[in-house]
């Protein structure tokens, strides 16, 4: 078959076909070019990201291990030296925290890079596209210039003509294919871009987490250091030491008895929820344990709490473990007791205010990440458990009350001559958590 003649005019259907394959022979030819690199960064970032995630799995198991030894240690008498080693092993778990959130925010930045990369090549790659749509579209103007029976007339032979409108059909369905490639590239573009915004957010989140993680090994070495301060390393000391704070515990408790039982025990029951399951979640990451129940346990039974029971349960948790809101809801007030008497009563506390009527205290805490007037979704962050106030060991504390019938108060004990704040109620006012979770 002989070759197409271009017209007299020295332009033809031709022309922009021949634009549109030394055009495309170019872009072929750079993206060639540039792939070697694009690949061999690639494989980097990739081997560098699975480095991390191998670090990771170690440091892991490395805490998991610190957990069970905690566990442990909190199962044995509590004297001197086994206080003093779930301390240093807190303060362990919590230096492998801290070394595992850095390592997390390593691999992020480094998934953020791999991220930018693919965005990039992404981009490049619908310039390319676009170009190559560009230089189709000439082509197309170019053939579309003429009518078919100019180019018949052109032509010497039928087939010749019959070969000009193939390639003309056959640049209309390269424009379609290449606007279906641009279509299926932008959303793969689109793709990456909500990983990466994903990503960011995560590292910010690791960032704050290893604030936390850095905040609460600070104040685990100074419990340590004022533990063997006051009982310079001697077991009787530390035991009058804890029998000074049952004292303040008791006193305390006589006080605060003698204010709930002033109250009204008069509130609307009617708008409570009916106890059901699933009412309020978990403050707690699975597992759950649960170390003294609600109500008339044997430690009340034991006279710990004047005659009213345990107004809440107690779950374990080291410290350092993750509180949650067990509902939505607006944080109330929080405190810390020990400002005001160590050692003798809720220690760090959160009280929050809940659409359904109930209140939820969570105390004992080493650090609290709410404020007052903060809104909180359920499941949301509020705290690390701890040992503050009166904890024989860390553990939460979870109290429900009628929202209606809590107040915070703040009253002058006694026992430690100081203005104390914190959340009181009159008997009837607690509820069973256990009827609602």
């Amino acid at each position: 078959m002989r070759p197409l003649a271009y017209s007299r005019t020295g332009r033809g259907p031709w022309l922009g076909v021949l634009t549109l394959v030394f055009l495309c022979l170019t872009i072929a030819l750079m993206s060639s070019a540039q792939e070697p690199a694009a690949g061999n960064q690639s494989e980097d970032l990739r081997k560098q990201i699975e480095d991390k995630n191998q670090e990771i799995r170690r440091l892991e198991a490395e805490a998991a291990e610190h957990r069970r030894a905690i566990e442990d240690l909190e199962r044995t008498a509590n004297t001197f030296a086994s206080q003093i080693q779930g301390i240093d092993r807190t303060i362990s778990r919590l230096t492998t925290s801290i070394r595992l959130t850095n390592t997390k925010i390593s691999r992020a930045n480094l998934e953020i890079r791999e991220l930018t990369q693919d965005i990039q090549g992404k981009e490049e790659s619908i310039g390319a596209e676009r170009r190559h749509m560009a230089s189709l579209v000439v082509a197309l103007a170019a053939m579309d210039r003429e009518t078919p029976l100019e180019i018949m007339m052109k032509h010497e032979t039928i087939s010749s003509f019959f070969n000009s409108v193939d390639q003309l059909l056959g640049v209309q369905a390269e424009i379609q294919s290449t606007l279906e490639t641009l279509r299926t590239a932008r959303a793969a573009l689109q793709e990456s871009k909500l990983k990466t915004e994903k990503k960011k957010l995560e590292l910010s989140a690791l960032a704050e987490d290893l604030d936390d993680q850095k905040a609460l090994q600070l104040e685990e070495r100074q419990e340590r250091s004022n533990l063997l301060q006051t009982t310079k390393s001697q077991e009787r000391r530390y035991q009058e030491l804890l029998a000074e704070a049952e004292r303040k515990r008791e006193a305390l408790e006589q006080e605060i008895n003698a204010l709930e039982s002033g109250l009204s025990p008069e509130f609307d029951r009617s708008i409570l929820p009916k106890a059901s399951s699933g009412i309020l979640g978990w403050p707690l990451p699975d597992p759950i344990f649960i170390t003294q129940y609600f109500g008339n346990t044997a430690f009340a039974r034991s006279g710990a709490y004047q005659g009213k029971g345990h107004n809440g349960i107690d779950l374990r948790a080291s410290v350092g473990t993750p509180v949650f809101s067990s509902e939505q809801g607006r944080v109330r007030s929080t405190g810390d007791t020990d400002q005001s008497c160590r050692r003798a009563s809720y220690g760090k506390w959160v009280l929050i205010d809940h659409p359904n009527n109930l209140a939820t205290l969570y105390a004992h805490l080493s650090l609290v990440k709410v404020r007052p007037g903060d809104a909180v979704n359920r499941g949301e962050l509020i705290g690390y458990s701890g040992r503050t106030g009166y904890a024989t060991g860390p553990h939460l504390h979870l109290t429900v009350f009628a929202s209606q019938a809590v107040t915070v108060t703040q009253m002058r004990s006694r026992t430690c001559g100081r203005l104390m704040t914190l959340p009181i109620s009159p008997f009837g006012g607690y509820m069973n958590p256990l009827d609602y979770l």
